[in-house]
């Protein structure tokens, strides 16, 4: 079993599909808690999207189709009888690694430095505040040292985006978790990225319902990896009401 950095570390394989499957069921269960992992992975479908759609299809020379041939050949692990000694992590990666660095020379050679840069949920965040009837819940009371920004969500409640900044800093074993709350109580939407107090951060709202069916949403300060429920008081916490 992997742990989270490890995990991260292999979104873009899994965006590029070169994952064997048991690595592929580890992300997967990380991608539907965790929203650093999720942003990744959007980052790097955005890139992989864009290059295909921006990159005319052409046949490739008779000669690359062989070295390709050949590279794979060279990276296919050779079948071997069943062993219980556990592999590192590290190595099951060795397969894919190959497949990375030649996406990496694509990214570079079709100039893809903009997507690099581009933020998926500033970008829904921009989308929301561009719709007529779009909703502004604010962080309240601020006071000089809490975070400061609000939670916008699209007029019909489907999707929602934080925006904060002001963020205190915090202790290399202790993370960001935000919280949906509801009349069963809260429910973790994942741990959330923020490492420098003075940047502006935004946070898809991972929703399972309409955004108006929650009491209030709010982020905590969290053991690293973090908590099934809230262990301290909340930093912010934004009502819908």
């Amino acid at each position: 079993m992997m742990d989270r950095n490890e995990l991260l570390d292999l979104i873009p394989a899994y965006a590029l599909e070169a994952l064997e499957p048991d690595d592929k069921q580890q992300v997967e269960a990380l991608l539907k808690t965790d929203v650093e992992a999720q942003q990744l992975l959007a980052e790097y479908q955005d890139i992989t999207n864009n290059l295909i759609l921006a990159t005319p299809a052409r046949r490739a020379p008779v000669h690359l189709q062989d070295d390709l041939r050949k590279r794979l050949a060279a990276n296919r692990p050779v079948q071997a009888a069943p062993s219980t000694a556990v592999r590192p992590a590290r190595r099951r990666a060795s397969i894919w690694l190959p497949l990375l660095a030649a996406a990496a020379v694509i990214v570079l050679v079709f100039g893809a430095r903009a997507y690099l840069n581009r933020n998926p949920a500033e970008e829904l965040y921009k989308q929301i505040i561009a719709m007529p009837g779009y909703k502004t819940m604010p962080i309240p009371g601020a006071d000089g040292t809490t975070p400061i920004g609000e939670m916008v969500a699209s007029p019909d409640g489907s999707q929602a985006v934080l925006r904060m900044t002001r963020v205190p800093a915090l202790q290399s074993d202790r993370t960001f978790q935000l919280w949906l709350i509801d009349d069963s109580g809260a429910h973790s939407g994942g741990l959330i990225p923020f490492m420098q107090p003075d940047s502006t951060y935004y946070v898809v709202v991972p929703l399972a319902k309409n955004v108006f069916d929650y009491k209030a949403f709010g982020v905590s300060v969290e053991p690293s990896g973090g908590s099934p429920a809230p262990s301290t008081t909340p930093i912010v916490v934004i009502s819908t009401a």
